[in-house]
């Protein structure tokens, strides 16, 4: 599917994928440690807002559904130009501050590359998370609810268990 977009794409841009599949342990590393950067950053919050802040970029691991990057149907891209250079997606904004994807006040360029991403995505199969230009999914639980399917294709993956013996490269005979 990241090969039909970027026949979608032009002049020479092509996806940057930085993050994909992530196993449980890591979303819950993630989500643990953006829970403690800002619980430090304001410690008079409730622990309420603090969960719905966290959840704002980061799923939690505790729900009945799997955050969708540990089911394989998620991925975070970016565009590049032909040389690999990230093109501008978010100025004059920085950070978090910049992360919803029809963000007003964005540069016109900046504001550009983001209509031709999601456009290129979006025709490709792709549903996006509008708190999160960068972050599409398909098949996972967030995409059936934002296109409305009754059902997703992808569950949990979870890591294949790795043998004694094929973990030691030997040949058991």
């Amino acid at each position: 599917m990241l090969n039909n977009a970027a026949r979608w794409l032009s002049n020479g841009m092509r996806l940057r994928v930085s993050a994909a599949l992530r196993t449980i342990d890591d979303q819950r590393h993630h989500w643990d440690g953006y829970y403690a950067q800002l619980r430090e950053a304001h410690p008079d919050w409730p622990e309420a807002t603090l969960h719905r802040a966290v959840n704002r970029f980061f799923a939690p691991t505790d729900q009945a559904a799997p955050p969708g990057h540990c089911t394989g149907g998620a991925v975070d891209v970016r565009l590049v130009d032909a040389d690999g250079v990230l093109l501008d997606m978010i100025s004059p904004f920085e950070g978090w501050h910049a992360a919803p994807t029809w963000k007003t006040g964005l540069s016109e360029t900046a504001r550009s590359n983001r209509e031709t991403m999601v456009y290129a995505m979006i025709m490709a199969g792709f549903s996006n998370c509008c708190q999160e230009y960068w972050h599409y999914s398909y098949g996972d639980s967030a995409w059936a609810v934002r296109i409305g399917a009754r059902e997703c294709p992808y569950g949990l993956v979870r890591p294949p268990l790795i043998r004694a013996e094929e973990a030691r490269g030997s040949n058991a005979s």
